[in-house]
């Protein structure tokens, strides 16, 4: 992927903890073929500047392309993004629900988060679907996932897809 400077990317998490995550932010610079990130959701400190670091070319990715989707038409099964913790985390939609104030919501499963973190509860406008970058014929393309079936057990479904 060629990558210029100004150029709006996503880091694709890849330290202990934010393996699943895509991170936005900005190329600023380039040095021996390093990029130099400006994150958009990272701060060093509480109100302080925004996290800059130095990252591998085959940690980015391009933002994927705005989904005419209508975030409140997901339903049961749905591979998905949710804008959580300053990055995108993939999960599959378990449940979609209206809360006590009569607006809907997403309970969405993660299989790679800890035992208290499986399930979570999100707006619709935190939501996106999940698409993948892969390499096609010497270039890339971005896939969007198709919904998965529910079965008893989600577990089943996330093991299925990343065997």
């Amino acid at each position: 992927m060629a990558v210029e400077i100004g150029d709006f990317i996503e880091v694709i998490g890849h330290e202990p903890g934010y393996e699943h995550g895509y991170f936005e932010g900005e190329v600023i610079g380039e040095y021996d073929g390093i990029l130099k990130i400006q994150y958009e959701h990272f701060v060093v400190e509480k109100d302080g500047p925004y996290l800059v670091e130095m990252i591998h070319p085959d940690h980015v990715r391009p933002r994927p392309p705005h989904s005419d989707k209508d975030v409140e038409s997901f339903q049961k099964g749905d591979v998905v993004d949710v804008l959580w913790k300053d990055g995108w985390w993939q999960g599959i939609i378990y449940d979609v629900f209206d809360n006590l104030n009569n607006e809907m919501r997403y309970e969405v499963f993660y299989d790679y988060m800890p035992k208290y973190k499986k399930y979570a509860v999100c707006q619709p406008m935190n939501v996106r679907p999940h698409q993948d970058w892969i390499s096609v014929n010497n270039g890339r393309v971005w896939v969007t996932s198709v919904r998965e079936e529910i079965e008893e057990d989600v577990k089943v479904i996330w093991e299925r897809r990343w065997r």
